[in-house]
């Protein structure tokens, strides 16, 4: 996890990159980042990032990426001129008064593997990270900037004029640091808060459209090609992989002000986003889970949250759904996993936003709680929902899926009730604020499901042979038979303690042949690894 900390004692360990501090203005703050143990126990490492500075306070500004070895992938704003670099980088030094930034830190959180400057003479900010499965990282964020570094064929090489109101950048970054491999405006978006990338490298965009900007741009054949009203749109756009041109590129909002807060794609390209409506004719689809605007019609007052998921093209909507009570509610960062599930978390005001039986909590604790909920891969239904909160202001700000489909939400708490388990790493609250992480375990068989969605995936993109594929599903589909039903979806007693010891078996099976695979050269490595770490992870909850 990645943000922002104005405490001179926020906990690190001995070997971290930067261990104390760095005090720059009454105001300032520096970046953190930070790695748990699979308990939630234990501090993998954790560092300071900075000196950072007192904008990126109330502008969204710190946001990661992990790639598959472990390398954490940071951006954000600075106005610092002694922000950390590293000789070779692609700016070694502040341009403007406020530069984004973009740091790769080593998988022991010791060392920076590369860290850059990325801005020109004005106002840059990094608000979104993602990384591609070669390591390159893509960021997106704002700029006033004319001299924005952009790169030659470019889908936009100059900063737009009258009636462009704001400017988003994308830019990707080679494996080093040390060049662009392209960078780009994109023009009438006033808040880029999230970025996502395909398999083929592909990059999709979020965040806010403004009604003041007459270029932003969209495409023919995109399901929303005009502004729906008030004073923003959330948006979608597609870049292909070149940075040079439009594969879609879509507004997505109604008669009031929409705001998208986050974006996922899955396999085939769909694209998931979460957000923020105040309008009662927001797109949603028949048969989505809530299409009636719950929220009151005071404007600035109030909100729902949706979730939409675009087709392949950006020509319609997969399904599009309200989720929200009638207060306040937004989604800020969304997942999708293997099966095609949904999985949004946020922040609500509302006594009455939707929870499912069973969940941890069923009823508001404070003035605002955070909310995590998952839906179903059609949009109709949600599998399970919960509010997660104390009794001050709890916010949830992003959310991760692991290759077995658990859960891991982050944001900040004000409550020193927030709700936390025993043997974690810090179970009360040290300040005003403090950041927190919380997991939600899949069941055991959702977990074989996941992986074996995972396997099914990469037949479906040429990564492996249909015939390898069967070779690695085979002792998955054991161990789902050894585990029996869902106990999610069945009432039942506990598992056979034998079943469960044939199901380990089944999955020792699983990691042998995915070794064999990638010795072989069958399997990248990379590729490999990820599912071997699944299944001990789920070998060991077994073992409980």
């Amino acid at each position: 996890m990645a943000g922002l900390t104005s405490s001179v004692d926020f906990p690190t360990i001995a070997g971290a990159f930067q261990t104390s501090y760095t005090v720059i203005a009454a105001y300032g703050s520096n970046a953190f980042v930070t790695k748990m143990d699979a308990g939630g126990s234990a501090l993998v490492y954790s560092t300071y990032l900075g000196p950072n500075e007192a904008y990126a306070t109330f502008i969204p500004g710190i946001a990661i990426a992990v790639d598959s070895s472990g390398n954490a992938y940071v951006t954000g704003i600075t106005s610092s001129s002694n922000f950390p670099t590293t000789p070779g980088a692609f700016q070694a030094s502040l341009a403007g008064r406020n530069n984004a930034f973009v740091t790769k830190l080593d998988p022991a959180g010791s060392a920076l593997v590369y860290s850059t400057y990325l801005g020109g003479g004005g106002f840059d900010g990094g608000f979104g990270i993602a990384v591609d499965s070669l390591g390159s990282a893509y960021v997106t964020g704002l700029t006033d900037s004319g001299n924005f570094p952009t790169t030659t064929g470019a889908f936009r090489t100059s900063l737009a004029g009258a009636g462009g109101g704001c400017n988003a950048f994308v830019t990707k970054l080679n494996l080093s640091g040390s060049g662009l491999v392209y960078s780009t405006f994109v023009y009438g978006i006033c808040e880029s808060t999230g970025i996502a990338v395909d398999s083929s490298g592909n990059a999709y965009l979020t965040g806010y459209a403004a009604s003041s900007s007459s270029n932003f741009p969209t495409t023919p054949g995109a399901f929303q090609t005009t502004f729906g009203g008030g004073d923003w749109d959330a948006f979608v756009t597609k870049l292909n992989p070149a940075g040079s041109a439009l594969v879609y590129s879509t507004y997505l909002g109604g008669s009031n002000s929409d705001g998208a807060g986050g974006i996922a794609v899955d396999t085939s390209g769909s694209a998931y986003v979460t957000g923020a409506t105040e309008s009662t004719d927001f797109p949603t689809t028949a048969g989505a889970f809530q299409t009636i605007y719950l929220g009151c019609s005071t404007p600035f007052a109030c909100s729902n949250a949706f979730v939409s998921k675009l087709n392949f093209t950006g020509s319609a909507l997969v399904y599009s759904t309200y989720l929200g009570g009638d207060y306040i509610d937004g989604g800020s960062g969304i997942a999708a996993d293997s099966s095609g599930n949904a999985t949004v978390a946020g922040e609500t005001f509302s006594s009455n936003f939707p929870t499912t039986a069973g969940a941890l909590q069923r009823s508001l604790a404070g003035g605002a709680d955070a909310f995590f909920a998952t839906l179903n891969p059609s949009g109709s239904a949600l599998v399970y929902s919960t509010y997660l909160g104390g009794s001050g202001n709890d916010y949830g700000e992003g959310i991760a899926l692991d290759t077995l489909g658990n859960a891991y939400v982050t944001g900040l708490t004000e409550s020193s009730n927030f709700p936390t388990t025993a043997g974690a790493l810090q179970t009360s609250l040290a300040g005003s604020g403090n950041a927190f992480v919380a997991k939600f375990e899949n069941t055991s068989q959702a977990q074989v499901t996941n992986l074996q969605n995972t396997v099914k995936n990469l037949v479906s993109t040429g990564t492996l042979s249909p015939g390898l594929g069967q070779f690695l599903l085979a002792p998955l589909n054991a161990a789902l038979a050894a585990l029996g039903p869902d106990p999610a979806t069945a009432a039942l007693p506990a598992s056979d303690p034998s079943h469960t010891a044939a199901a380990i078996r089944d999955l020792y099976e699983f990691i042998e042949r995915v070794r064999l695979l990638t010795i072989f050269g069958a399997l990248r490595r990379a590729e490999g690894q990820t599912l071997i770490n699944a299944a001990k992870s789920l070998i060991a909850e077994l073992r409980g």
